[in-house]
């Protein structure tokens, strides 16, 4: 089957995902190279608008401007023409074709591909058997083009700018699916003895832990059934142990391999991992433990700590600040001279960090991307990690340096939306994962004036996005503005009616878009908007799509002279009037959260928050006197709210777990909040006495609710709802070059 194919000076090579202009590399998006793919693959034909979005945007509604786009970038890559073309001809309110002839190069028979009709001098049947061949490319090759587009959309992301290509030729590893239950199974820990495999399933309506054998006969054993929400296991290195985290009772337990009595070790704490040795378990501060695909393993203040598990002495091992963020997910190196672990903040992760056990030090090991869970190769000659995304990536790693040595390389899993939680075999030649997805839709619930239901809640939206976000209703009520996050694209704003009927994509993905916030008079919708380098709160105007900055977001940054900022923006957050910004910043050296308030003629921001405890996430009171946040204590958050004149801050909750705010009600009397509680999210309403009110019921634990938007009327409260599903998966470790 051709995969490369050659043209005037460029050379289009499928295998490798390039395009080549006098061997040198030319730029191209993943959606501008698969349109590319298709068209040199079948000159002459005349593909129609609708053909198009058929086959690049398989599944999504897009608008016209992102065909044009794309189209745009062919043209100037190929430095062809509109009026003049010379490659790619636009054919007036029908679509587009490849009018230039194409050579296929890495065939036996090199020549030209049909640009042409059939001369007329052919029969029909001997057509027929020339174009017969030909058929299947444009199908097979666009297949293999489309997964490797998204695996290669994504690599910057995922593995930071240093990514290495996927090897040409190499076979595709397919994995084995282990588990089948409809609802989720994650956090796959193979056995040292690689005789069985530990889990946790919600298949009880709760999670608890599972260990199967691997025999052959899927013979299964619940280890825990106390409806505690137990997740993480780690083996113990002899198999006589399994250490977890429990949601409900907190912190690090220990239960035998075989079944018994749990002990809790440590009193606050996730993500154990035993030492080599077996005489110490590592793990993180932070409890937080987010059920999504892409969802940050830890919150800011988070740090790593080693508990030695027959004392129970606690020692801890990083500290905040250093570096910024919060530290999760640690695992240990074979020989136990390292530990490596992810640094979070609220978002993509900020890379994969090294802590040198002999020397103490910290440092960035891999930059950038979405670095979730890892796990290193027996013999410590690699790592190998787990984004969230359908792909696995290994970095080559000297263990006697604790340095890389060379491209992080990466693999696509196929069979799966998602790869998460990383184990791997003592003999290092099995790989187990939970292979996961994401149905991220649009809710509404209609509410009373307190927030308790008044009805039945119901979903918006039905598609399959990667995740749908951040809903905001009109002043009138009659439209939602959300975010939609489509796989292989930038996010985008939508909105759509407040039955979900009419949704229309509003910006295109050239930017980064999100945290939409309606005008006062619902003619514009107020966002975020990030694009290279840039950040700014933008203006669209919701009748014209025409669009005016307000305000860069580098304005908000305090700097100290000709340095760099001292401080990085975290949250921003506009007023409905749009005359005032909230934002927060995380000030060095503990990165916690300091809360900030301006106006923006002239911006002139003051300090509401001392840096002693992390406040951030604000949201501003209807009359703009208050801001509702969340504090940040130990492992759990709370709701509170300041007093914009004075700086007073009033704490609302004490229970732990998660409260995050989002909204005011109408009359500035109670705040909307996502709240976690013992591993079940719901949401409540809460008034400024702190008396909890339920809006939602706690959902089962693969559930998240998130961003409830308290309507103007009063009677309707928009939010995301989200479930993952998930089942384990074992696979032959990749072979990498």
């Amino acid at each position: 089957m051709p995969s490369r194919y050659r043209w005037d000076r460029y050379v289009l090579d499928l295998d490798a995902y390039r395009l080549e202009r006098d061997e040198v590399t030319v730029a191209l998006e993943p959606k501008a190279f698969n349109l590319l793919a298709v068209m040199v693959q079948r000159p002459g034909h005349l593909f129609t608008k609708q053909e198009i979005f058929d086959l690049v945007w398989t599944g999504t509604a897009v608008t016209d401007h992102a065909l044009t786009r794309i189209v745009a970038q062919i043209r100037r890559a190929l430095g062809d023409e509109a009026r003049e073309a010379r490659f790619l001809e636009t054919v007036p309110t029908r679509g587009y074709r490849w009018i230039h002839p194409v050579e296929t190069i890495d065939t036996a028979v090199v020549g030209p591909i049909l640009s042409e009709g059939p001369r007329h001098s052919e029969s029909s049947s001997e057509a027929t058997r020339r174009r017969a061949p030909l058929s299947l490319v444009p199908v097979i090759a666009l297949a293999v083009a489309l997964v490797v587009a998204f695996v290669w959309a994504r690599r910057d992301e995922v593995l930071g700018r240093e990514a290495a290509p996927i090897a040409s030729g190499r076979a595709v590893q397919w994995p084995v699916q282990l588990t089948t239950h409809p609802g989720l199974d994650l956090h796959p820990a193979l056995s040292p003895h690689d005789d069985a495999i530990a889990y946790v399933s919600d298949r009880s309506g709760g999670f608890e832990i599972v260990v199967r054998a691997l025999d052959g006969s899927a013979t299964e054993t619940p280890l825990t059934s106390d409806g505690a929400q137990n997740v993480q296991p780690a083996w113990s290195p002899d198999g006589r142990f399994i250490a977890y985290h429990s949601q409900r009772g907190g912190g690090i337990w220990i239960v035998p391999s075989r079944g018994g009595t749990p002990k809790q070790i440590v009193a606050e704490g996730s993500r154990p991992a035993w030492s080599p040795d077996g005489a110490q378990i590592v793990f993180q501060s932070d409890e937080h433990a987010d059920a999504a695909p892409f969802g940050f393993v830890a919150q800011n203040g988070s740090t790593i700590h080693l508990v030695t598990v027959a004392s129970g002495t606690v020692t801890p091992l990083t500290r905040s600040g250093n570096p910024t963020g919060g530290h999760a997910a640690p695992t240990w190196s074979p020989d136990g001279r390292f530990i490596c672990f992810a640094v979070f903040d609220s978002g993509p992760s900020n890379g994969l960090w090294l802590l040198d056990r002999m020397s103490g030090s910290v440092r960035r090991l891999h930059q950038r991307g979405d670095v979730y869970e890892f796990v290193f190769a027996p013999d410590g000659s690699s790592i190998y990690i787990a984004g969230g995304d359908a792909l696995i990536a290994r970095l080559p790693f000297d263990p006697m340096t604790g340095t890389v040595t060379g491209r992080a390389e990466i693999m696509p899993v196929p069979g799966v939306r998602g790869v998460r939680g990383l184990s791997i075999s003592r003999s290092g030649a099995r790989l187990a994962f939970a292979g996961v997805d994401l149905s991220s839709q649009i809710w509404a619930q209609p509410v009373r004036a307190d927030g308790s239901p008044a009805g039945e809640p119901r979903a918006l939206t039905s598609d399959t996005s990667r995740r749908n976000s951040v809903p905001v209703i009109s002043p009138d009520g009659t439209k939602v503005a959300y975010m939609s996050s489509r796989r292989g694209e930038r996010p985008n704003l939508w909105m759509m009616d407040a039955d979900g009927q009419h949704p229309l994509q509003l910006t295109s993905d050239h930017e980064f878009e999100s945290q939409p916030e309606w005008s006062s008079d619902g003619a514009h919708i107020l966002y975020l908007a990030r694009g290279g380098d840039e950040e700014r709160v933008v203006a669209l105007d919701v009748a014209t799509r025409t669009v005016r900055p307000i305000v860069p977001l580098a304005a908000l940054r305090p700097s100290s002279g000709a340095a760099p900022p001292v401080a990085p923006l975290a949250e921003v957050r506009l007023s409905r009037s749009a005359t005032r910004i909230a934002f927060s910043l995380r000030e060095p050296p503990t990165g916690r959260r300091v809360l900030y308030a301006t106006g923006l003629e002239p911006l002139s921001p003051h300090r509401l928050s001392d840096g002693s405890t992390s406040i951030g996430y604000p949201s501003w009171s209807p009359d703009e006197r208050r801001i509702a946040v969340e504090i940040k204590d130990g492992s759990s958050t709370y709701a509170g709210v300041i007093d914009v004149e004075t700086g007073a801050l009033r704490r609302l909750t004490h229970a732990s777990g998660q409260t995050w705010v989002r909204s005011w009600s109408p009359d500035g009397s109670r705040l909307a909040a996502a709240v976690l509680r013992d591993g079940q999210w719901s949401l409540r309403a809460l008034d400024l006495s702190g008396r909890e009110q339920m809006i939602t019921s706690p959902g089962p634990p693969r559930v998240f609710v998130r961003y409830p938007d308290w309507s103007a009327r009063g009677d309707l409260i928009v939010f995301e709802r989200s479930e993952m599903t998930g089942n384990i998966w074992t696979m032959e470790a990749p072979s990498f070059r």
